[in-house]
């Protein structure tokens, strides 16, 4: 068993998500970053889509018996009490009674740690599931340069933008103001709508680009509504999905076209 003290910002277990259910009314859910929480599981020897650990910073747990345990995602500042120390990318066996405290995340929005096994949230306590009976990964992983590009394709709402709109979207490196497991939401220069007046509610996914009445685009992200009425005038590519899914705020995102 494993107790968390403290889930801090925006923890939780997570997994790959409810795919294919939005004819049901639900997003995707599950890890924002499919890719980080795949790298963090494959680590410690668990299948991709094992259920893990995500952090915004803050998270604070204790293992009450030995587990092994990897962090990938965006970097984070992980303090080791009665343990050794664990750093980004590297699967480590943590002995019963370490704390650990993820302080801090930098270079990205969520981190993720993975437990051998995985594991199932009870309250306040995660469950350690049976040993996956695969080595654990035996060098560190090496970091991407994440960048701050997303490819994107053309909206099926694009003619709701002015004419040029499509070029302004290419040409603007936004600001991220915002992010939450919902969506992103971006600063710079309004991208100009054509039509004004008011789109009946559309079916949505992830990694669509709508358009606020201010200009000011917004990205859907893992928990994102099953409808919306902004129209969408591009989609991210899903090979690009992990460079929204840790931009923090604050970052530069700028937009270049997939085809």
């Amino acid at each position: 068993m494993i107790t968390v003290s403290s889930w801090g910002i925006a923890g939780s277990v997570v997994g790959p998500g409810r795919i294919g259910r939005a004819w049901l009314g639900q997003s995707r859910g599950g890890a924002v970053d499919l890719a980080g929480a795949a790298l963090a599981n494959r680590l410690v020897g668990n299948e991709p889509g094992a259920r893990c650990l995500e952090t915004s910073g803050g998270l604070t747990l204790q293992v009450e018996r030995s587990a092994m345990v990897a962090v990938a995602g965006a970097g984070a500042q992980v303090v080791v009490t009665h343990g050794p120390p664990v750093g980004w990318g590297s699967p480590v066996v943590l002995p019963a009674g370490a704390v650990l405290h993820v302080r801090r995340v930098h270079d990205g929005a969520r981190a993720y740690l993975a437990v051998r096994g995985g594991v199932t949230r009870l309250d306040d306590s995660l469950h350690i599931g049976d040993d996956p009976g695969v080595p654990a990964a035996t060098h560190p992983a090496s970091p991407h340069a994440r960048g701050h590009t997303v490819r994107v394709w053309p909206g099926p709402r694009l003619d709701w933008a002015a004419a040029d709109a499509w070029q302004a979207l290419l040409a603007t490196t936004f600001t991220v103001v915002d992010t939450s497991r919902v969506g992103v939401r971006l600063d710079g220069p309004p991208i100009e709508r054509a039509v004004h007046r008011e789109l009946p509610s559309e079916g949505m996914v992830e990694g669509a680009v709508q358009l606020p009445p201010d200009g000011r685009p917004v990205v859907m992200l893992a928990d994102h509504p099953t409808t919306g009425g902004y129209p969408v005038i591009a989609m991210v590519d899903p090979a690009a999905m992990a460079v929204v899914a840790q931009a923090a705020v604050g970052e530069p995102l700028r937009f270049v076209a997939a085809g």
